[in-house]
């Protein structure tokens, strides 16, 4: 007997479970914790003297964090963000899993298919041979390259708020 039943929504992929913007939610919620973690970080380390002086002068909790914690950490909010964009780029099985890989440019992102470059190395590597996996690895040395460059930039973005210098971006 078989279970298979071709008008269950869950059965096949749709346009709402298998589009570019559900493996974007997907990859925005693996990237979450690691955002999180490295804003806490840089929160935790406004001065305190900063703090208690806030409150000594009469401002409420969000007063404080207002006009103290947000503007020390603006640079580890940006430089937080920009190493989870950097981890992003590099996500593959959350968008191999959640979309089949199509790369097909689509206006609407709620249609099924299209990809990233990870998810395509991931696919393609075991059959390609020759051209096709020297483009494979040309790819992978384009994402490799883009990584770096914004985890470089967000490292130099962190730095520059532990150090207590101006982090105007």
């Amino acid at each position: 007997m078989d279970d298979y039943d071709p008008r269950d929504p869950l059965a096949t992929p749709t346009s709402l479970t298998a589009s570019t913007f559900v493996a974007g939610l997907v990859v925005a919620m693996m990237v979450t914790p690691i955002i999180a973690s490295i804003m806490r970080e840089v929160f935790s380390q406004a001065p305190l003297g900063e703090r208690e002086g806030a409150y000594a002068l009469g401002a409420t909790k969000w007063g404080m964090i207002r006009s103290v914690v947000l503007p020390f950490g603006r640079g580890g909010m940006i430089g937080g963000t920009m190493l989870g964009l950097g981890r992003a780029l590099g996500e593959t099985i959350g968008v191999y899993l959640v979309i089949s890989v199509v790369f097909v440019i689509q206006p609407h992102i709620l249609q099924n298919g299209g990809g990233s470059i990870s998810a395509l190395i991931a696919l393609r590597y075991a059959e390609d041979l020759g051209v096709g996996f020297a483009a494979l690895m040309a790819a992978g040395l384009v994402l490799f390259g883009v990584t770096l460059i914004v985890n470089f930039g967000a490292g130099i973005i962190i730095n520059r708020s532990r150090s207590g210098a101006a982090s105007e971006v």
